[in-house]
């Protein structure tokens, strides 16, 4: 790297007819953040067997872990969810047994949505008894290449704008970058949640993007203007 960088140097040196004595360099910063609307929004949830109580002086009677997941994966398909977007994971149960005698059958299927209205429309027919919790564990978009260039080429933008910034303000004249360091991008959104009641409400609209900062680290040559300029 360091060859590289005097190599260019010295060639920028030499086609502006500059010295080492005029020719410098400044370092600046550039970021960009962008808010995206994720469509790949990936939720969790976790079916667990329970017992349904009888009228008075009857046995209660066990429901189904198979039931409780036909009924979930019905609203799913209400809320125009794939088939193929749900899978099975973490079939068993490993609750402490010494608070139960009773072994209750449990599972978590995930599903990846497309959008927050089928996510809205899963939350609200949802059974209110055989979920044992609820998910929302990842936002991401299928254009997520896109983004990131575009959030660097903005970052790289900021630098550079700052940069002649300082240099007009020296009287200086702003030549090319010959050091660049990306740091990013970063997250800010990372969902985390386990109570159904959280995915309605103001409080919603609060994950309903995904946020990410990017940063560079740009190092300009500088040299003395022209008297002509």
């Amino acid at each position: 790297m360091k060859k590289i960088i005097l190599t260019l140097l010295i060639a920028v040196m030499a086609a502006g007819g500059a010295t080492a004595q005029n020719t410098s360099t400044i370092v600046v910063t550039g970021t960009a953040t962008l808010n995206i609307i994720p469509d790949r929004i990936t939720v969790e949830i976790g079916l667990e067997e329970y017992y349904r109580p009888k009228k008075q002086g009857a046995d209660s009677t066990k429901v189904k872990l198979s039931q409780i997941e036909k009924e979930v994966r019905g609203v799913m398909a209400k809320a125009g969810i794939a088939d193929t977007a749900i899978t099975t994971s973490n079939v068993g149960n490993y609750r402490d047994r010494t608070l139960s005698r009773d072994f209750l059958m449990a599972k978590t299927i995930s599903a990846v949505l497309t959008d927050f209205a089928q996510l809205d429309a899963l939350v609200a027919d949802l059974p209110s008894q055989g979920i044992s919790s609820f998910n929302l564990t990842r936002l991401d978009h299928s254009d997520m290449p896109d983004y990131n260039r575009r959030g660097l080429k903005a970052a790289l933008d900021a630098a550079k704008e700052k940069a002649q910034f300082i240099a007009d303000e020296m009287g200086m004249q702003l030549m090319i970058p010959w050091e660049v360091v990306e740091n990013g991008p970063t997250y800010y959104e990372s969902p985390s949640m386990s109570n159904v009641s959280v995915y309605s409400g103001a409080g919603m609209d609060n994950m309903r993007r995904i946020t990410r900062r990017y940063s560079v680290k740009v190092a300009y040559l500088i040299t003395t203007r022209n008297q002509n300029d």
